[in-house]
């Protein structure tokens, strides 16, 4: 094996470094899980929205609706709770009950704008801790 210079252990280091501020493959084998449902889906099929939710290694998820278009390109998240645990155990919310109620009616609003039927908007339930109805799909 040949000796390192100065300049190729420094340019190692870097590279070490930069993987592990940006996390390698073993890192993101413990990531966030999603799953996703259907809420409601507009005639033609122009839109939809789905409910998705993160589910955190070590405790805690996220609450987000997204209203995707016909393209991946076209589509916008609402997210309205986050409580990822930070490693400790705790699991602060990271979305203030005034930001999920903006949200909340910022999404009522793209909603009626793409014209997807069959649902209720409860922006009062930003005051819950886990933010569950928000979003309701009507039966039917």
């Amino acid at each position: 094996m040949l000796p390192m210079s100065a300049g190729a252990a420094w340019g190692r280091s870097v590279v070490v470094a930069t993987l592990i501020a940006f996390g390698t493959p073993a890192a993101f084998a413990m990531g966030v899980r999603e799953s996703k449902k259907k809420l409601a889906r507009r005639p033609d099929g122009a839109a939809t929205l789905y409910e998705v939710r993160g589910h955190g290694p070590e405790g805690g998820g996220a609450l987000t609706y997204r209203v995707q278009g016909r393209t991946a390109r076209d589509a916008i998240d609402f997210v309205v709770s986050s409580d990822y645990s930070p490693g400790n155990g705790s699991r602060p919310q990271t979305v203030s009950p005034q930001s999920c109620r903006q949200r909340v009616e910022a999404l009522a609003a793209e909603i009626a704008k793409r014209k997807i039927p069959g649902l209720t908007f409860h922006p009062e339930a930003c005051a819950t801790a886990n933010r569950d109805g928000v979003v309701v799909a009507l039966a039917g």
